[in-house]
């Protein structure tokens, strides 16, 4: 069921028919974000093995896992998160039932629109109705426009953690909030 707002955009839950349009989309608002600090030919190697229509349909049908986008009034897609349960939780988050936000994009056209807030929004959502107490996510330490907006939605650094783009190692802070 999608949810409207006075923005004129409406959040839905990804399905396995998405998986095309989910890849392109994320492909797009990476290569957006961070194209021109993540040179090629990694980029496209890294879209290709993040992005693929097979990978994101696998992504969208994990019983651990829920997507959802961001649709203009005409289905535009303008930005999507992708959620998942986790076993594993990296130094500086304690949970018992945690969820990571796994990717998390708006793009820049529909970005102080709300539609940031209200996708963040459906994942605690999400997270709280399946029982999680917090929630948590990795952020490039050289994204302060990304920082800045986990910490209005009420998270806090907790750790760090490394990111591999090919040859390149990026510096992330995980940060947590409590649901």
């Amino acid at each position: 069921m999608a949810t409207r707002t006075a923005s004129e955009f409406a959040i839905r839950r990804c399905t396995a028919s998405d998986a095309k349009m989910l890849g392109e989309l994320a492909a797009r608002l990476f290569t957006e974000a961070y194209g021109p600090t993540h040179p090629e030919p990694e980029l496209s190697r890294y879209l290709a093995r993040s992005f693929s229509v097979d990978k994101v349909r696998g992504e969208i049908t994990d019983g651990d896992v829920t997507m959802f986008v961001a649709e203009d009034e005409t289905t535009h897609p303008l930005g999507y998160a992708f959620l998942r349960k986790t076993k594993e939780l990296p130094e500086g988050v304690s949970s018992y039932n945690s969820f990571e936000v796994v990717r998390f994009y708006v793009e820049a056209a529909a970005q102080g629109r709300g539609v940031g807030a209200a996708l963040m929004e459906k994942c605690f959502d999400e997270s709280r109705q399946r029982s999680a107490d917090t929630i948590w996510l990795q952020v490039w330490k050289e994204a302060p426009w990304a920082i800045g907006f986990y910490t209005r939605m009420g998270f806090s650094a907790v750790g760090s953690a490394s990111f591999y783009f090919g040859e390149q190692v990026g510096d992330d802070q995980i940060m947590s909030r409590t649901l």
